[in-house]
């Protein structure tokens, strides 16, 4: 075949910085000046770059729909990598994709059904509500005059912790025999709405965008040792700064003038200060207490300083290090504003497409990257569309020894797990995504399941996901931190994943229905074992020892209850009495700021809800008592196995024990909660994530729970 449109690669007209300025570049008489016109004049370096060769076209051939390319990570041979999460071989998910006709993925996005039909129904992605899930759910479909939109997936969102639907509420409820689980949601969201600020002025007048009064003052040994203490634990997470440039300014005899003369430095200073503050004990579960609080809100009485004028990278990272701190129990209020914030601002300066504008090059990269991991995770998490377009980035993610973990790298890991989410969102939760067949969502799936177990398969052992989790490999505090977030952000996809399979399988009882089950209980018991190295103090973000714990205790909670002669409902049971424990530590360990021992209750209600069935059984009396079919179906499986001992590891629930569809088909499935963070509240509502905030911070020693001897 003739390839035709090929074209060389030639030397640009206009040199990169015109270029990404949309000035015009005018080259100085002599041929062999080094820079145009425009770049001499602003002293700053010219380069004229090749542009890049046209791709060929093969002539007769019209391809088809091609998703974006599976993550290609390529420091791992593990053998495993040739099948999905789901157990579905990596070549057949490839060639599901490929071997799609041409027009079965849709050519259109939903905002040109609703421009070709102004009758198209609107579409709706998130809960109305806080943790009260709409009753339809995962099967809306959109009506319009012409046409039926929407496949069998309807609308499914990636994030919020929406789980209980009022009719799944009255149906639990008249299971159960009374209504505490109605008043525990109704108490629950009631608490949460009022920590947010969203049904009273509480918190409301706490967080305010001005400077205290008068100025707070820091004597240099105090600022220098919650620098130190910045560098130490929050900067091998988000490392965003130049340690020695910024410690030479910090620490310059010139400080006070720095501090005063400069808003933008001030505001990065400040912001610096009271991350570090946090780990010398000197931060709080509420808003407007605190030693680094009051730092924290010198920096927020700078932020109209550095918005307004041009954007510099010190306003960036003076933006970036304040939405690091919102992620904490004190001020989550703030935390999606100012995270949307640094990805506008770094966006306008260009450092996605590697435009420094004569700054570091290398703290450039290494801030963006940094906002890209936060926002990417936020946006996943909130059911948002990023700000950050991927097919506009071109910058190189730098060498940071300072995020490398006894050999495990942690920076660019993140990376790659932010670009996964992208991906995930776009092709399994957008508005658009419910479009599709239910064909091409199973075969997104399984390549998002794909990529996913390749990252997995990346990290190092010890630090792996699905492997047995030894605390001893992790006695420093960072690597206890990166170590349980890994975990944590590995298994919230899997959740993901899980259930909007399951939705697209409802009523069938097909393997892959089986396999997502197995998926979803195990990574809920995991998350609950490892709860026991969470660190709960107030520097530690919400996403990890609230959103995560807080889904599985759910995902738990619907299958005891559905299931209440399962093999697993002892060691379910179990872990429910773990996660309430739990809870209750987050309570004592905020002195009552968080009432978090609500949800201890959730354990009480499952197990004694447990125990009256067996004492009716016993007493011959279960027929009476309106035991459905899945109880009866789960005598059949046979006697219960004796339960596993609590350990981190892949519980493996055979087909057996998982017997389609009797005893786990009627198992509903929270939404999928991650990092991750991470956010943001909704017009006509309030997202859970926006309490329990996904985004990632440091942590202090692991606190084992141990009783005292």
């Amino acid at each position: 075949m003739e390839e035709v449109g090929a074209t060389q690669p030639k030397l640009s007209k206009a040199c990169d910085d015109c270029r990404s300025r949309k000035v015009r570049c005018m080259k100085t008489d002599n041929p062999n000046a080094p820079s145009c016109m425009a770049c001499t004049k602003r002293n700053v370096p010219c380069r004229f770059s090749r542009t890049k060769k046209r791709g060929t076209h093969i002539r007769g051939s019209t391809p088809a729909f091609r998703p974006a390319p599976s993550l290609r990570i390529h420091d791992t041979q593990n053998s495993s990598l040739n099948t999905d999460g789901l157990g579905t071989p990596r070549d057949a998910v490839s060639s599901s994709l490929q071997q799609q006709p041409l027009g079965t993925y849709p050519s259109k996005l939903y905002i040109d059904h609703l421009l070709e039909d102004r009758n198209t129904s609107g579409r709706r992605q998130n809960e109305p509500s806080i943790i009260k899930a709409h009753d339809y759910y995962g099967m809306l479909r959109i009506s319009t005059s012409s046409k039926e939109l929407g496949i069998n997936f309807g609308v499914v969102g990636s994030s919020g912790l929406a789980f209980f639907s009022e009719k799944r509420i009255s149906s639990i409820s008249e299971r159960l025999g009374h209504t505490k689980l109605r008043d525990h949601i109704e108490t629950l969201a009631a608490l949460i709405g009022s920590r947010m600020n969203r049904n009273g002025p509480a918190f409301g007048s706490a967080i305010k965008f001005s400077c205290p009064t008068p100025a707070l003052q820091v004597s240099f040994d105090t600022a220098k040792s919650y620098i130190t203490a910045y560098f130490t634990h929050v900067h091998p997470l988000y490392p965003f700064l130049d340690r020695k440039n910024f410690e030479e300014k910090a620490f310059s005899i010139e400080q006070a003038q720095h501090q005063q003369g400069s808003p933008h430095f001030s505001a990065l200073y400040h912001a610096v200060l009271a991350l570090g503050c946090q780990y010398q004990d000197g931060g709080t579960y509420d808003p407007a207490e605190g030693m680094a609080w009051k730092l924290y809100q010198t920096s927020l009485g700078l932020l109209s300083d550095i918005l307004v004028p041009k954007e510099a990278l010190v306003d960036v990272q003076a933006v970036t290090a304040m939405a690091i701190f919102a992620q904490n129990s004190s001020c989550l209020q703030i935390g999606n504003m100012l995270t949307a914030e640094a990805a506008r601002m770094v966006q306008l300066l260009g450092f996605n497409k590697t435009t420094c504008h004569g700054e570091n090059e290398e703290e450039c990269h290494r801030t963006f990257w940094v906002i890209y991991i936060l926002e990417k995770m936020a946006s996943f998490a909130c059911g948002r569309a990023s700000i950050l377009v991927d097919y506009d980035i071109g910058a190189p993610i730098p060498e940071t020894p300072d995020a490398v973990f006894q050999g495990f790298d942690w920076f660019i890991t993140m990376a790659r797990f932010s670009r996964l989410l992208s991906r995930a969102y776009e092709v399994l939760f957008s508005i658009s995504a419910t479009l599709n067949s239910t064909e091409l969502c199973h075969a997104a799936i399984d390549t998002v399941n794909n990529d996913l177990e390749s990252w997995r398969n990346s990290i190092p052992k010890r630090f792996r996901p699905g492997e047995s989790f030894q605390s001893e490999y992790f006695s420093e505090q960072p690597s206890m931190a990166v170590a349980l977030r890994t975990h944590y952000h590995y298994y919230s996809v899997v959740i993901a994943l899980s259930r909007i399979s399951l939705h697209g399988d409802a009523g069938s009882t097909s393997h892959r229905r089986s396999k997502s089950k197995e998926a979803l209980l195990n990574a809920a018991r995991v998350i609950i074992e490892l709860t026991r190295y969470i660190d709960t103090e107030h520097h530690a973000p919400v996403w990890i020892w609230g959103s995560i714990p807080l889904s599985a205790l759910f995902i738990l909670f619907d299958f005891v209850v559905h299931n209440p002669t399962h093999p697993e409902t002892n060691s379910n049971l179990s872990l429910l009495g773990v996660a309430a424990g739990y809870f209750c530590r987050v309570e004592y360990a905020s002195g009552g700021s968080l009432p978090s021992s609500l949800l201890s209750d959730f354990a009480y209600i499952a197990r004694q809800y447990v125990q009256d069935l067996e004492s009716k059984l016993k007493a011959g009396t279960a027929g009476a008592a309106g035991v459905d079919r899945s109880l009866g179906q789960s005598r059949i499986i046979g006697s219960a196995p004796q339960s596993p001992p609590l350990s981190i590891s892949v519980y493996n629930y055979g087909d057996e024990t998982l017997a389609d569809p009797p005893s786990v088909d009627t198992l509903a499935y929270p939404i999928n909660d991650i990092p991750f963070s991470i956010v943001g509240g909704l017009p006509d509502g309030i997202d859970l994530m926006d309490f329990f905030d996904n985004s990632m911070m440091d942590y202090r020693n692991p606190i084992e729970w141990v009783n005292p001897m």
